[in-house]
């Protein structure tokens, strides 16, 4: 099983949004990590097979993805930003619609619907009608119809939007599991939500994919370059103007900021080790 992007490029009326995206992706989770406007959603969209890119491809198992057309939607899924849905049909009547179009036979239908409403917690709202739910049960809604067809590819754009801590952190574990033999690419600008599931990590910037490597990697490149300072208000304040600062939080009496920097940022700098979000803070600069 493989995904090759190659030579991705997308424009819109003269501005370059993709910029000759080439990658690789096997068996995993890929977390694709970027700010707002990076081009992650359109990204998503050639991958889908849902807009075509200016230049470039995408091939899956060596073969061209319009060239596979219906056989190739056949084992993708999909989680968008928005989930589209009719408000006045229950979970249970949405996803037996979304069963008939992604060609499930009828016989294994009903199975297939309590299997993925007990996969996302829905079991017993199954009957209620969706115009009812909550912004965290439409986006769930959202994953079930995803995974109804068993797709060996899921591609999941924002899937944590609306979604408390504990649906959050149930939501990733189901993601952890579900990749074991299966292509998972998790768009989001939330560093959190790969950071514990992530096998590899592409960050893209400026429609080009800056890094691709998995997270132990990736964080070796920040060894000697984090910090934490105890300090007082006034010393802190001056760290977050002279310093990238990624956190800060007290403690007692005391602040305790933790800086990006290659320098030591002061005599009782401390060396940390590196996050994600330390990562992303460094390539990006801007604060978290």
């Amino acid at each position: 099983m493989k995904l090759e992007l190659k030579n991705v490029t997308k424009e819109f009326t003269g501005k370059t949004v993709l910029n000759g995206i080439d990658a690789v992706l096997t068996n995993g989770v890929y977390g694709l990590l970027g700010p707002n406007g990076a081009g992650k959603s359109t990204l998503i969209r050639a991958i889908c097979n849902l807009d075509s890119p200016t230049q470039g491809a995408v091939f899956y198992d060596g073969e061209h993805i319009d060239k596979l057309g219906a056989q190739y939607r056949e084992i993708l899924g999909y989680v968008p930003q928005k989930i589209g849905y009719y408000p006045d049909f229950t979970a249970v009547e949405f996803l037996k619609y979304m069963s008939i179009l992604k060609g499930i036979p009828k016989r294994y239908q009903e199975e297939r619907i309590r299997e993925v409403l007990e996969l996302v917690n829905l079991t017993d709202t199954g009957n209620k009608k969706m115009k009812h739910f909550s912004g965290g049960m439409k986006q769930r809604i959202g994953i079930a119809q995803a995974i109804l067809n068993h797709p060996e590819i899921l591609i999941l754009d924002e899937p944590t939007v609306g979604l408390d801590l504990e649906e959050r952190m149930k939501f990733k574990q189901f993601i952890s599991e579900y990749s074991a033999d299966r292509i998972i690419i998790f768009a989001t600008h939330i560093v959190s939500d790969i950071e514990d599931i992530g096998n590899e990590i592409l960050i893209l910037k400026d429609g080009k994919i800056k890094v691709q490597a998995a997270q132990e990697r990736l964080l070796t490149t920040l060894t000697g370059a984090v910090w934490e300072c105890e300090c007082g208000k006034k010393e802190a304040a001056e760290l977050k103007k002279k310093y990238k600062v990624s956190n800060t939080r007290v403690n007692g009496e005391k602040i305790i900021v933790r800086v990006i920097s290659k320098e030591k940022p002061g005599e009782n700098a401390v060396p940390a080790e590196g996050s994600l979000q330390d990562l992303y803070l460094f390539l990006f600069n801007r604060e978290t």
